[in-house]
């Protein structure tokens, strides 16, 4: 639990967290476009995206904690490259590493140890672990401020980045336990259910006919439209409320109250959601996320913008946490791990985000317009979440005896 928890803490701090507090630091070096920067940010989201497939099947191949090993190797050679470039396609290759390192190490593969761990506490303890993971987003700017502060060179900081995953990977071949075999379907049925027996109980899904499910469709659209605006912020808050008259170093503590907050949302949530409907949950998270959004927008405050990027925190922990727990919930531990790939994949048209915002900025002048039609696209994501989201339609009861799944988690035999 430490080393997947410590896996997770990193990559988020060194990467879609702090990498928005470098760019602004090396787009003024190098001479770079706000449009260029932002593509580069959508790299490392779009090979997220694009390697999520990888995990579940390198965690059949070779082994949940070889594939988190392979991952921290990735990530090291991402960021070791990024301390030597001075063109921009090797940055774009060097994040593009990073994407990848990311998604082997974090958070498809933990999701599914967690599962099979705790099988009893699974929503509690995925909450912790992403609550420790999303810590990493509070640390992340505050070390890139410390080094390129204390030595004005952005590229020790990628330097030390890529001797930390190397020692990081280490870390998880030694102390990563491969998920304990599941020995009959009773102990997979039901992980994070409230306790009251109110919950539904998921039956034995496989990964094709939860792919196709509606409710799995409406929960990708969700959660793509949320990380897409999640990606963005990352990639432009710095820069947004450095326009706004204080420079960067304001910047750099609205990033950190984003992750403080987020940090705290996701390790309050998963406990709830073993009393709460989780539904409810991740719709009043989009609300939160849809009026901050709108306060970034429209306040040209630094202390205004520090409050709202807090709010975003906490409105992105609820919803994302929440939907993990309606994933594990709806269709069960045993494919946990590999829905929660699938949906990462689908958020692949995140990507988006900061190059449109780099490109409105370009053309405008601020990134204020972005935020606002962010907000509008958060709002559309409550009436989906409103309209749409419902438990998936129970099986025929004769496909029930099929059992078995087709992805990672092919623990329950056929009956």
């Amino acid at each position: 639990m430490f080393a997947a928890s410590l896996a997770f803490f990193f990559v988020t701090a060194t990467t879609f967290t702090s990498l928005g507090y470098v760019l602004y630091t090396m787009v003024a070096e190098l001479g770079w476009s706000k449009a260029a920067a932002g593509l580069s940010f959508s790299l490392l989201g779009l090979a997220c995206g694009i390697a999520s497939p990888l995990p579940p099947v390198m965690m059949k191949t070779v082994g949940t904690r070889v594939t988190m090993f392979l991952g921290c190797l990735v990530l090291a050679a991402g960021f070791l490259i990024a301390s030597m470039i001075s063109d921009l396609t090797y940055f774009f290759i060097a994040t593009s590493l990073m994407g990848i390192g990311f998604t082997l190490a974090a958070p498809s593969p933990a999701v599914y140890l967690l599962a099979t761990w705790f099988p009893r506490t699974s929503a509690r303890m995925i909450g912790f672990y992403f609550m420790i993971g999303s810590s990493g987003g509070i640390a992340g700017p505050l070390i890139v401020g410390t080094i390129v502060g204390l030595t004005g060179d952005w590229r020790l900081h990628w330097m030390v980045m890529a001797i930390c995953a190397a020692l990081v990977g280490l870390v998880c071949l030694i102390c990563v336990r491969d998920a304990v075999k599941v020995e009959s379907v009773e102990q997979v049925k039901g992980p994070g259910d409230k306790r009251d027996g109110a919950a539904a109980q998921p039956r034995n899904w496989t990964v094709r006919e939860a792919l196709f499910n509606p409710t799995f469709v409406t929960l990708a659209v969700i959660m793509t439209v949320v990380q897409l605006v999640v990606t963005s912020t990352h990639s432009i808050l710095v820069a947004h409320i450095a326009t706004l008259g204080d420079g960067a170093a304001p910047g750099a503590i609205a990033m950190s109250l984003l992750a403080f907050a987020g940090t705290g949302a996701k390790g309050v949530t998963g406990a709830v959601c073993e009393r709460y409907d989780p539904r409810r949950i991740l719709i009043a998270g989009l609300i939160l996320q849809a009026a901050a959004m709108a306060v970034l927008w429209s306040s040209p405050h630094v202390l205004v913008a520090c409050g709202a990027a807090a709010l975003f925190g906490t409105g992105w922990g609820m919803t994302w946490l929440s939907a993990h727990v309606l994933i594990l919930r709806y269709f069960g531990a045993a494919i946990a791990g590999d829905m929660t790939a699938m949906a990462t994949t689908a958020t692949t048209l995140a990507v988006l985000g900061p190059v449109g915002a780099g490109t409105i900025a370009d053309l405008t002048g601020s990134y204020a317009p972005a935020m606002l039609v962010f907000s509008i696209l958060l709002v559309g994501a409550i009436a989906v979440a409103v309209l749409f989201l419902r438990a998936p339609q129970q099986r025929p009861q004769g496909d029930e005896a099929q059992g078995g799944t087709d992805g990672v988690g092919d623990l329950v035999p056929a009956e």
